[in-house]
């Protein structure tokens, strides 16, 4: 029998589970005094430890030892993206994202988002399980909703870092692996369905921000948020 995983982001400072895992383990799992746990902090550390006590509302757990960590990769995935009007796509670009490993996942609304708002509860508890399926040690962050005209307030160029946004045009822009540098701290750009208005786009070339393509067919807003993310990944296992 696999040894189960639970998250708790500062297991040695409070030696419980939170609610909802420690349901899991004591109604799901009927972990019992003495049973072995794997535990992720999502900050680049995995611990073993042994159950204390579990109940439904509270599991404890002692014996607590640091058995692998992780530094930061030494690039960064942070994606953006317009929400569709059906929210279960973007669950499942959240959940495949979060596998593969990835930064943070924020959300913005342009002129032709199909979603203005969105909740983020669950999609954090989506991370958290696709953390502990993937068996990464890094817990991707989920930010609420903003505006087009905010998201491009809010990240100013930098050092060691690359603007880019999903660009359907003619002639093609260059794919995505063509336009990237290694080891940087990227922030990719998905707009919505509708693609960006030629407003926004103008804007973000403007701007400095880079276009790229995704190849010759046309993507779903969320399939193109996971190709970006794998193409990353790819390029840095080259």
């Amino acid at each position: 029998m696999s040894i189960p995983v639970f998250y708790e982001p500062n297991p040695i400072a409070s030696p419980f589970l939170s609610e909802e895992e420690s349901i899991h383990a004591h109604r799901v799992l009927r972990l019992k005094t003495g049973d072995p746990i794997f535990i992720l902090n999502g900050k680049g550390q995995k611990f073993e430890a042994k159950v204390d006590q579990s109940t439904s509302k509270k599991t404890s757990f002692h014996h607590l030892k640091e058995i692998k960590s992780s530094e930061m990769p030494p690039y960064a995935i942070h994606l953006w993206i317009a929400p569709t009007k059906q929210m279960e796509r973007m669950e499942w670009m959240v959940e495949k994202c979060a596998e593969f490993g990835i930064q943070s996942i924020g959300f913005f609304h342009s002129r032709y988002s199909e979603r203005k708002e969105i909740k983020t509860q669950r999609l954090e508890k989506i991370v958290i399980s696709a953390l502990k399926q993937s068996k990464n040690l890094f817990l991707p962050s989920i930010y609420p909703i903003i505006s087009f005209k905010d998201l491009l307030k809010q990240i100013s160029p930098k050092e060691q870092e690359q603007r880019l946004f999903a660009y359907i045009s003619e002639p093609p822009s260059l794919s995505l692996n063509k336009s990237l540098q290694l080891n940087q701290s990227y922030h990719i750009l998905i707009g919505p369905e509708g693609d960006f208005s030629k407003e926004e786009s103008e804007i973000l070339l403007s701007n400095d921000w880079t276009p790229f393509g995704l190849g010759k067919a046309i993507l779903r807003t969320e399939t193109a948020g996971l190709a970006a993310t794998h193409a990353i990944h790819l390029l840095h296992e080259n």
